[in-house]
């Protein structure tokens, strides 16, 4: 597949002695949210989405591609992310807030109840975002705080850092790639956990069987059930749809 062509810009393209320590030292800043508490951001620019593996193997895929993924075509569905550029209040730098629909949904209902642009230039917000319990366990809630119109001090920052480039962030790994590291799994790795009902959790091991007793007369037979996945991703509508979000025609890294 062809890859469309980068943009040129005068200031660096030519100046080689600084493109190359930018390029080396330039590595992306994530919020880090790993901590309970509360974190206070400012979006900034067009919001990324795509699915994300953690399992069996590390990789980033579209929705499109679900064909070209091993391990989603054997039962093991990627979960979908979002990532936009944010201002960390706790120290006003520019970092990457990567969460799933549990904090970006939101960020859309702000849009959906205001009609305002969550990330806008003039009409953005700060948001406070609360984090409870633990790693394995997290509750996440969004509540916008105040009006915060990007300052000039911000919009100047902001110009001279350049937002993170999302779109290369989180382009799709190779289907190659994925290939190689689903071979490289062994058989028992590539079986997809069991899951008891739509939302995807585990099942528990089973418990101990009793002595059976002898009923006097059989028992009915319970109702077949049709299970259904409706929350499994590939089935999901995109909670961003017509949102603003970025596309494959927006750049992420520009703003202003």
């Amino acid at each position: 597949m062809s890859k469309l062509a980068e943009k040129g810009n005068w200031d660096a393209d030519f100046n080689e002695e600084e493109k190359s320590a930018v390029d080396e030292s330039k590595k992306t800043v994530y919020l880090d949210t790993s901590k309970a508490g509360k974190y206070i951001v400012r979006l900034v620019g067009a919001h990324v989405k795509c699915r994300r593996h953690f399992h069996p193997y590390r990789a980033t895929v579209q929705d499109s591609e679900k064909d070209i993924d091993p391990a989603w075509l054997a039962g093991f569905f990627p979960p979908r992310r979002f990532a936009i550029n944010v201002i960390d209040r706790a120290d006003n730098k520019l970092k990457v807030l990567e969460k799933g629909v549990s904090v970006f949904k939101y960020f859309a209902d702000y849009r959906s109840a205001t009609g305002k642009d969550p990330a806008g230039v003039k009409e953005g917000v700060d948001f406070v975002i609360t984090v409870k319990g633990s790693k394995l366990d997290t509750e996440y809630s969004v509540i916008p705080i105040k009006d915060t119109p990007l300052t000039k001090e911000e919009i100047e920052m902001i110009k001279v850092q350049k937002l993170w480039p999302l779109t290369q962030i989180y382009k799709s790994t190779p289907a190659e790639k994925m290939k190689e590291m689903w071979d490289a799994l062994s058989e028992s790795q590539k079986t997809p956990p069991k899951r008891d009902n739509a939302g995807g959790s585990k099942s528990s091991a089973p418990s101990t069987p009793s002595a059976p007793s002898v009923p006097s007369t059989p028992p009915p037979k319970a109702p077949v059930m049709e299970e259904k996945m409706t929350d499994a991703p590939a089935n999901d509508a995109d909670l961003f749809e017509e949102k603003g979000g970025a596309t494959e025609d927006t750049d992420s890294t520009e703003l202003f």
